[in-house]
């Protein structure tokens, strides 16, 4: 348990960054993948077609210590897996499952406002639920396999993705 909340007032700022997790929900039964459409008013990527994703919030970690009665420096495992789960309800509706999360790739970027972020990009198996999207976020959704990617504007790399995101949820 936390004795008090989380805080970087301690931290050296040269140290800090985002923490975002992408993933690519996989539809093992049909052999795609969820992308979606970047609102175009998005700072990064506007109107472009990607995978779920979000930065992972001091509340995920202290909420998580708590819900497994973890002290801080005991941690809390899977967080990657944990974010991808609660971002694919946020964004879109669906449930994956937190174990069958995988680590695809990871990198570290600026953002357009001087940001940086570290990225990792996650497969996680579709566990049920129907695409609703987030307000305001996203215009639109579409499950696609290997042979559907040309057709769409993806972020550079996301073909890559989602073919490496298939292959290991098989």
């Amino acid at each position: 348990m936390l004795d008090a909340p989380i805080s970087v007032d301690k931290a050296k700022k040269d140290k800090l960054f985002y923490v975002v997790a992408n993933m690519a929900i996989v539809d093992v039964a049909n052999t795609s993948v969820l992308i979606l459409k970047r609102s175009e008013t998005e700072k990064v990527h506007p109107g472009k077609w990607a995978l779920p994703g979000g930065k992972l919030e001091h509340g995920d970690i202290a909420n998580l210590l708590a819900e497994n009665g973890n002290a801080p420096i005991d941690g809390v495992d899977n967080i990657l897996g944990q974010l991808a789960k609660r971002e694919a309800m946020e964004e879109c509706g669906l449930v994956v499952t937190a174990e069958t999360a995988k680590v695809l790739s990871d990198k570290v970027f600026v953002r357009p406002d001087n940001v940086p972020v570290f990225m990792t990009v996650l497969s996680a198996a579709y566990a049920g639920g129907n695409v609703k999207l987030e307000e305001g976020a996203f215009s639109d959704f579409a499950w696609v396999g290997l042979d559907d990617v040309a057709n769409y504007d993806l972020i550079d790399g996301l073909a890559r993705d989602i073919e490496q995101a298939l292959a290991v949820q098989r």
